[in-house]
């Protein structure tokens, strides 16, 4: 990981040479991309790569926003991901196969929507799944070591007791058998036992389980995810070994469900030590946020509107322009309740570039000293050569309603006016997009646009708006918010106008447009640009420090009224590891979808949500925590956490006061007493360490009374051995 440096000037950018207008290339040809085609995977599994076709025109040149409609003509069982899919700005379509329980051949047909004599077909082959026949032991409890025997048992299996993960501690290399330490505290009685593969999974074989009178033996690496109702019969812990021992606990609440809480109490055998999780006033989100989260209950809204059917014509306007100089007026959102006709200012403005996927222009009202036309063209180089294709590649296609193959950057005091001057310090609104401009139910309200627009704020070194700001800070900070705005931008139509359903959930939304500058941070590191690396990603990095610092305050699955920069940086951290266990293909299928929150992620990854938060919770703690091997579940990839904040504590101790944010409580043995409220994804952290010898303890996981706790939030007591 290379270092970051904290909100450090910009990157010198070549200049990229603005155009007239060009006609766009109209769809007229599919071209499988090759090594989508031709894949094998158990029965029942989604494929490890999505079909993907190159949308072309008749010249041969990519042809974006083509429409592609798919179809399984062969197999029984198989489904696909979308009926219907957009090329992305670099001509790319692409669809999720989930193979059928059948084995054998599955074919799958694209084709050219605006074209159906353009089809091209792909071949998938369903290998046999994976198949227990027994167990051995037949009867075992929490912590034994059982043989799974059976067939198709490969490397990669998972083998679930009930819905709970066991550790496969090996597989023979013929694939026939197993071995798995059984899950702690699970319910006794006949419990059900499954092989998985991904999407795949076995028939399923029976055991027993049995409670145990002994204390819960865990090896170094276990963990579990323990439900509060079936803890009374695993909650001892035994004695410590002559080395001791150390374990965390992290009280979480695994709901789904956003913005929701319960109070709880763990506690030891005897309470010597008492923490009690104060609870902090929860200050006014600024208004900046107040603002970017009112913008995302107005798509809440209008995706209830009915829409006109999808458009098969893919032809652009007869005037496919904009050339530079050319000017046409616009309708901004002025106040940041913006919802009434005169919260719309009227705005005349000249295009400043044009590029391939972007233009840019400015309000003929801008204030002197703004951006030179050198600046533009820098600006346009990065939006439309970098930032662009990056949200293209991780999240599809944006819409097209004005049928210009652009996104349209409009710069405009108007944007620097909604921040008012006593907030210049604070919170700065610095750009956004507003459904209401791509929506076709909308297309004769004079408050929208009919055309992609990212509204940004113009520079005023002078501050004769509201706040000062200079070229360079806009040329700092424009480009992220781009970027994060163009997610939200691409999630709308792909969810709202193509997917046909709601727009996505406030978390997740917020966490996919985190991810974007993330992925943009990265672009930039591949290309050795470390300061434009930094520019992008510290905002987020930062964000889940202050939720790291104190996450039993926050919500990861936040909803309306929150929001803060603490949960976004939850949310962001949460979905980076989905995908870093994942794949990057799982971002795609998180945004081109109908579905949302949630069961978005569940359909995406094929798993509950509860234990993904619960082992996500755990990882962020032991990931990298030195001499310690974590298990895979329990890990970032992406980032080693531990050396980026402590290089940024020593690059900037002032935002990053400590090397590592995450600090648990820490008591030795089992006398203590811990208060707190569990909120949706979200909990406490405690280290229990054991000295030499030192005796055994009992836990109890209740309500403040001792009673139960609320059901709502699905209270887990997740534990790991650390020592």
């Amino acid at each position: 990981m290379r270092k970051l440096t904290f909100w450090m000037g910009a990157a010198s950018l070549g200049m990229a040479c603005g155009g007239d207008g060009v006609d766009l290339p109209i769809p007229d040809n599919l071209e499988v991309v090759a090594a989508t085609d031709a894949q094998r995977a158990p029965a029942g599994a989604r494929l490890a790569s999505p079909l993907a076709v190159i949308v072309r025109a008749e010249d041969g040149a990519v042809a974006p926003r083509g429409q592609v409609e798919w179809t399984v003509t062969t197999g029984t069982g198989a489904s696909l991901s979308n009926a219907v899919t957009v090329a992305d700005g670099t001509g790319r379509a692409e669809v999720g196969l989930t193979l059928g329980p059948a084995t054998g051949s599955y074919a799958v047909r694209a084709t050219l929507a605006n074209n159906r004599n353009r089809t091209v077909e792909f071949t998938a082959t369903a290998t046999d799944p994976p198949q227990l026949t027994a167990v051995t032991p037949s009867t075992f409890t929490g912590g034994d070591i059982v043989q799974v025997d059976g067939t198709n048992l490969i490397g990669s299996v998972v083998l679930e007791f009930g819905a709970t993960p066991a550790r496969v501690l090996s597989v023979a290399g013929d694939g026939t058998s197993a071995s798995a330490v059984v899950p702690i505290c699970l319910v006794p009685g006949t419990i059900d036992l499954r092989a998985r593969i991904d999407l795949a999974v076995s028939n399923t074989i029976s055991g027993t389980y049995q409670a145990s009178a002994a204390p819960v033996q865990l090896a170094v690496g276990d963990y579990a995810s323990i439900d509060p109702a079936v803890l009374g019969g695993c909650a001892t812990f035994p004695d410590a070994g002559v080395n001791g021992a150390e374990y965390l606990f992290a009280p979480q609440g695994v709901t789904g469900a956003p913005g929701v809480s319960a109070a709880y109490r763990l506690r030891g055998d005897s309470v010597v030590t008492v923490t009690v999780r104060q609870p902090r006033r929860r200050t006014p989100l600024p208004f900046n946020i107040r603002f970017h989260d009112m913008l995302r209950e107005r798509e809440r809204e209008l995706a209830l509107v009915p829409k006109p059917p999808l458009r098969q014509d893919v032809a652009p306007l007869a005037a496919a322009g904009p050339a530079l100089g050319d000017r046409r007026n616009f309708r901004v959102c002025n106040v940041i309740t913006c919802n009434q006709t005169g919260d719309f200012s009227s705005v005349t403005a000249e295009v400043k570039y044009v590029g391939e996927h972007a233009v840019i222009y400015q309000d003929l009202n801008a204030p002197s000293g703004g951006l030179s036309d050198a600046d533009f063209m820098a600006l346009g180089r990065t939006f439309d050569q970098d930032l662009y294709e990056v949200n293209a590649l991780a999240f599809g296609a944006e819409s097209d309603v004005d049928r210009n193959g652009r996104v349209v950057i409009l710069m405009t005091p108007v944007v620097n006016g909604l921040t008012p001057t006593a907030e210049c310090e604070a919170a700065v609104i610095t750009g956004f997009f507003f459904a209401l401009d791509v929506d076709p139910a909308f297309r004769n309200d004079e408050r929208s646009n009919q055309a992609e627009v990212f509204y940004s704020l113009t520079a005023d070194p002078a501050g004769s708006v509201t706040c000062a700001h200079s070229v360079e800070r806009i040329r700092r900070l424009v480009p992220v918010t781009f970027t994060h705005e163009l997610q939200h931008m691409i999630s709308y139509y792909q969810h709202v106008l193509l997917g046909r359903g709601n727009s996505e959930v406030l978390w997740l939304n917020e966490a996919m447009s985190h991810l974007a500058e993330e992925l943009a941070a990265f672009h930039f590191l591949a290309l050795g640009d470390d300061t434009s690396f930094s520019r992008f990603a510290i905002g987020n990095l930062f964000n889940a420090f202050l939720y790291l610092q104190d996450p039993g305050f926050e919500f990861t699955l936040f909803g309306d009224g929150t929001g803060t920069l603490e949960e976004r940086g939850a949310a962001w951290l949460f979905l980076r590891w989905v995908v870093d266990q994942f794949g990057a293909n799982v971002v795609r299928r998180l945004s081109e979808t109908p579905f949302t929150g949630a069961g978005n992620i569940e359909n995406a990854t094929g798993e509950s949500i509860g234990p993904l938060l619960a082992q996500w919770f755990l990882a962020n703690y032991v990931s990298d925590l030195p001499n310690f091997t974590p298990p895979a579940r329990l890990r970032y990839d992406t980032w080693a956490f531990r050396t980026t904040y402590g290089s940024l504590n020593q690059q900037d101790p002032g935002n990053f006061d400590r090397p590592f944010p995450l600090v648990p409580d820490s008591v030795i043995g089992g006398t203590f007493e811990l208060l707190g409220t569990l909120r949706s994804g979200s909990g406490d952290y405690l280290r229990v360490v054991q000295v030499a010898t030192q005796r055994g303890f009992t836990l109890q996981f209740t309500d403040p009374g001792g009673g139960t706790i609320a059901p709502s939030v699905v209270p887990r007591l997740n534990v790991v051995r650390i020592r």
